[in-house]
């Protein structure tokens, strides 16, 4: 009776053991030709995407995850970021050059704003309400006055700057430069680089953890994400993920960081605690922008071939089988107690 009971007690704790803590179920939705960037605000629930071989921006309702408006934008839309406080969304026409400036309420252009040669991608400082846009084609970033929607200033940079970021916290920003494959870092008072930070072969996409003041670069030639310490502004970790990585996403909610990878179509999430990749995701072919909503967990990455945004949410069932087996532990040994 004794080793009937041990060996029962070995295959319960080994089966919770072998379920994974959680899972991931993967739906699509068709958007425009071409999706590039992708962007969130979790205040509203509602994700944009850059259609940048139709010249439009895709509204899909995280609600329902359907596509509720298409708009007309400029010529190649490419970056994209969503002001939360303010609710109006910045996009990019790398051909143009302009930045449009649209209404999150109506989903319309309210104006169209002249910056310098091939803008790309953005980033914003809700709290001072500055819009920064890095310019590929001229190794610059121009800074946007989001009340007066004039620029402000124009930093130089290093050679093709491709993907920008800002902590408001430190009125820091990040800017990749996949010219000569290294991050400057701009003080956003004084609109100077105070730092280059050298990182691996074709910095593209950067993202921020805002807890942890981490910020993750994709090296698209080396299939890597640099770590840099913003507290230092040195490289802390460098992680190896897919082929040719593009759009990051950090989510500080869940502890985990999203890469796009456009080499094979997948997606690797990193634990951002232990700087390890805990799971990798097919998604299609080749997938390049990403964003997460750090309030539901939902994952968004655009597929360019076809205009396909993969939808990547967690799943109940491996925690409901987790639960099932632990009811069944417990049940276990209250049985062999009360048997005593």
């Amino acid at each position: 009776m004794q080793y009937k009971i041990e060996y029962l007690l070995i295959v319960l704790i080994t089966s919770v053991c072998i379920f994974p803590a959680f899972a991931f179920e993967i739906s699509q939705v068709k958007v425009g030709a071409s999706p590039w960037a992708v962007s969130v605000n979790s205040a509203t629930n509602k994700i944009y995407v850059t259609n940048s071989g139709n010249d439009s921006v895709s509204v899909i309702d995280g609600n329902t995850n359907t596509v509720i408006d298409n708009i007309i934008i400029g010529e190649n839309p490419t970056g994209v970021a969503v002001n939360q406080a303010t609710n109006f969304i910045y996009v990019s026409e790398f051909s143009a050059p302009t930045v449009s400036v649209i209404d999150g309420k109506t989903n319309t252009v309210t104006v169209t704003i002249p910056v310098k040669t091939q803008p790309n991608g953005i980033g914003i400082n809700e709290i001072t309400n500055q819009i920064y846009v890095a310019n590929t084609g001229s190794a610059s970033v121009s800074v946007i006055d989001g009340k007066t929607n004039t620029v402000s200033a124009t930093i130089p940079v290093a050679a093709r700057p491709t993907a920008i970021l800002i902590n408001p916290s430190t009125d820091i920003a990040y800017v990749t430069n996949s010219g000569n494959d290294s991050v400057s870092i701009i003080n956003t008072k004084t609109d100077n680089v105070i730092k280059t930070i050298p990182v691996g072969s074709g910095p593209t996409g950067i993202s921020i953890n805002q807890d942890t003041n981490k910020i993750y670069v994709s090296s698209s030639k080396t299939a890597q994400v640099f770590v840099i310490d913003g507290n230092t502004n040195t490289v802390s970790a460098k992680i190896t993920v897919g082929p040719n990585p593009d759009g990051v996403s950090a989510d500080s909610s869940h502890d985990r960081v999203y890469v796009a990878n456009s080499g094979d179509g997948t997606v690797s999430i990193i634990d951002s605690k232990t700087n390890t990749v805990s799971e990798t995701i097919p998604v299609g072919t080749h997938v390049y922008g990403i964003a997460a909503n750090p309030s539901t967990g939902t994952i968004y990455a655009g597929n360019d071939n076809p205009g396909i945004v993969y939808i990547i949410s967690d799943s109940e069932k491996s925690q409901t089988a987790n639960h099932s087996i632990w009811d069944s532990v417990v049940q276990f040994f209250s049985h062999l107690f009360n048997l005593k």
